[in-house]
């Protein structure tokens, strides 16, 4: 069958799209038709493939099967499940982990689909068996979805019409639909609607033949944005949600789309835009060996054309991206910067021959966090609140508004909270480091973490010891503390830092030339009073009140954040694509003016983190002179690693930049993200002297203005000798420069 290549598709759709910016969509899909079925009684339905047999289901609750291996059009058998009825539109079908005793396939779990029926919020779950070429089926359980009180435990409510989705590789199920129904009659705008992720056990057979979960079954929830109408079914495959939208030729205004939701990174992740090889209404989806299964549906009564199952290439891997910009393009939530939520797991490089690790030192930035002032939450609320008592928003206001009042609870009096998806991550980083490098904790090693004393930081160093206590619960750690007394080494930028000088917190603030420029990036970048309008009918009311460009980086803020929480909902459609592009650029500049090297701070702004690198040299060679195995691990904040990364002379890290473009292109501030850390790992070995060390930041080799000996593990004694150095030059610097005026910065 000769294969159709996607290249780039522009679809004219005439419901309103926003033009926030959304992962790009994927380009040269190979898709072909795998069957065209013969044997359709009625609209064709939910799809599942099981070994050699390919379950179609229809309207009702017919099942029509065919051979996978042949892909023969003629079905193979047929039956009716145990739940037919013409209220069950068996929209999907999965099967689960559990099977049956004497049942020949596992557990079938059907989704009704239809709206309004008394069936709508029901699973039924069926054991199906084969004795030869006839099939049949009984339902052994059912289950019945209550999302009555969702909201007040701070989750997003749905709409109804439940689609049913086991996740059979981590054994859960999840729940997938909308707050509104998602018909252009009901949803007119992109912006009045969300889809919706809910996560919950697979209940067992011993739980009984009548299953209730609601509020306080939920395990996870993730929303989505929305951009995409008219929803129809899917399935899960590595922790994503594949989903298929739309209705094939029949209507352009819903054209036929696939999304990937990938529920660990909580963003989409993949966009197929399908209309021109996907022509038939698509129903469901299917992933197996590598491929997508697409199940479509034709109209008899307009066309002869026999429905079929489509065969499509998964999301393949991206080249390079060319610039910064076209990171976030590829990944949107990057423009979170500092927020920005990602796996940090990488495969460890080989040592060279005959070394083993044996110890680590590192820096290490606290986990996903809530928002860390006592400021952006109350006005952000503030100001929608009152806007909405007085009859000032806007209809996108009101649904903005509509969002995030019933979310407050999730967000108010939690101000720099580490988040549950901060304890995980850190743990994970804990359980890794055994995983990595055993050796290191083998026997009786000395095991030491400091933090600084913000509560976020403590509860990240502690999570880290537990993930390693995990897999070594035997361990006895010589040093747990977390104190003010260690600012002057672990965040000399801290405002209550022993000894801080007022130059630099001047310099910090906003009354210097950083922030001047900073300022002019926003007015020249970003139309502020565009933003609002968007929100509010009378702009004045707000200004009265608030500084506008205060509110703006509040919302700004807002919106980067909402990927660190366990509970969210997306609010990045406030700004258009070009304005988070435009942040992103606007934010990395002030990270970098703040800690990096723009000559206008003369050497202050990074120097200062001098003091965490001696600080993790000194320790490390302390603990190397004592002999010791193990780990002493230091933890504390972003602007502090961003800095240590500028003394290490690292990539582009220290390159000087005057604007926010050129900045851009040596700093990336989203390389900082949440748990993000820098690690230095050390090697011996039997039959050479000389102590190897590799710098790793986010468990990602960094390579050093050094020599190597071997890709990017360096001589101990060659590093600790060139940064002392470094550190005693900057030192130096940092007493000249703190004789100068502060006209001068």
């Amino acid at each position: 069958m000769k294969k159709i290549y996607l290249s780039v598709v522009c679809l004219l759709i005439s419901i309103p799209l926003i033009a926030q910016l959304y992962v790009e969509p994927e380009k040269e899909v190979e898709c072909s038709v795998f069957l065209a079925k013969e044997g359709r009684g009625r609209a064709q339905q939910g799809l599942e493939i099981w070994d050699d047999y390919i379950f179609s289901c229809e309207d009702g609750g017919h099942v029509n099967i065919y051979d996978f291996k042949s892909a023969d059009p003629k079905p193979v058998a047929g039956f009716e499940l145990a739940s037919s009825h013409p209220d069950n539109h068996v929209n999907n079908v999965c099967f689960g982990v559990e099977t049956k005793r004497g049942a020949s396939f596992p557990l079938l779990y059907i989704t009704n689909g239809k709206v309004g029926s008394e069936l709508e919020w029901l699973c039924f779950v069926e054991s199906i068996t084969r004795r030869g070429k006839r099939f049949s089926s009984e339902i052994v359980q059912t289950i019945e979805l209550d999302g009555s009180k969702w909201a007040e435990k701070g989750y997003v409510p749905i709409f109804g019409a439940p689609s049913w989705l086991v996740d059979r590789e981590r054994g859960f199920i999840w729940i997938f639909s909308a707050r509104k129904r998602t018909v252009a009659k009901v949803t007119k705008h992109a912006w009045e609607n969300q889809y919706v992720a809910t996560k919950f056990r697979i209940p067992s057979l011993s739980e009984g033949a009548k299953v209730r979960l609601d509020e306080n079954d939920i395990l996870d929830q993730v929303v989505f944005p929305y951009e995409v109408w008219f929803t129809q079914a899917g399935c899960m495959h590595d922790g994503k949600i594949y989903f298929c939208f739309g209705v094939g030729k029949q209507d352009d205004s819903r054209p036929s789309c696939i999304r990937v939701y990938d529920t660990d990174r909580r963003t989409i992740t993949a966009r197929y835009n399908v209309q021109e090889q996907v022509i038939y209404e698509p129903e469901d989806i299917v992933v197996k060996d590598g491929v997508m299964y697409v199940n479509t549906n034709t109209n008899a009564k307009k066309t002869s054309d026999l429905p079929c199952i489509f065969k499509l290439s998964l999301p393949k891997e991206k080249p390079v991206a060319e610039n910064p910009l076209d990171e976030i393009r590829r990944d949107p939530e990057r423009a979170g910067g500092v927020y920005y939520v990602t796996d940090l797991s990488h495969p460890v490089t080989p040592a060279p021959k005959g070394y083993t690790p044996f110890y680590i030192n590192g820096y290490f930035r606290h986990g996903a966090r809530q928002i860390d002032d006592e400021v952006t939450y109350p006005a952000i609320y503030g100001v929608l609140e009152k806007a909405h008592a007085t009859n000032n928003l806007t209809d996108f206001g009101k649904a903005l508004y509509e969002r995030l009042e019933p979310f407050k609870k999730n967000v108010f009096y939690k101000e720099g909270d580490l988040t549950q998806i901060g304890y995980r991550q850190t743990r994970e980083i804990g359980r890794r480091m055994v995983q990595n490098y055993p050796e290191v904790f083998e026997g009786h090693p000395y095991l030491k973490t400091n933090a600084t004393n913000v509560l976020r930081v403590a509860a990240t160093m502690q999570s880290v010891n537990s993930g390693i206590l995990s897999l070594r619960p035997g361990l006895e750690w010589a040093e747990i503390d977390n104190s003010r007394s260690f600012l002057t080494t672990l965040n000399p930028y801290g405002n209550v830092c022993p000894g801080r000088s007022p130059l630099d917190k001047y310099i910090l603030g906003k009354e210097n030339s950083w922030y001047k420029k900073y300022r002019s990036y926003i007015d020249e970048k970003l139309d502020v009073d565009a933003f609002f309008t968007r929100l509010f009918i009378d702009v004045t009311q707000v200004e009265s009140e608030y500084d506008k460009y205060d509110l703006i980086h509040r919302f700004w803020l807002m919106a980067s954040l909402m990927q660190c929480l366990d509970r969210q909902v997306p609010i990045w459609d406030i700004f258009t694509e070009e304005e988070i592009l435009a942040w992103a650029e606007i934010e990395n500049y002030k990270y970098f003016a703040q800690k990096g090297p723009e000559p206008v701070s003369h050497g202050r702004s990074w120097g200062l983190a001098s003091r965490t690198l001696r600080h993790l040299l000194d320790e490390s060679a302390e603990d190397l002179v004592r002999k010791r195995h193990g780990i002493n691990l230091n933890f504390g904040h972003d602007g502090v690693l961003m800095a240590i990364l500028t003394n290490l002379q690292a990539g582009t890290w220290a390159r000087e930049a005057g604007n926010s473009k050129e900045a851009l292109r040596s700093w990336k501030y989203w390389d900082i993200p949440m748990g993000a850390n820098l690690q230095m790992i050390f090697y011996q070995s039997e039959g050479n002297p000389d102590v190897l060390v590799k710098f790793m930041l986010n468990e990602k080799d960094l390579r050093l203005p050094l020599e190597a000996v071997e890709a990017s593990y360096y001589k101990w004694n060659e590093v600790y000798k060139f940064y002392i150095e470094h550190c005693d030059k900057v030192e130096k610097s940092l007493a000249e420069t703190l004789k100068l005026s502060y006209e001068d910065f």
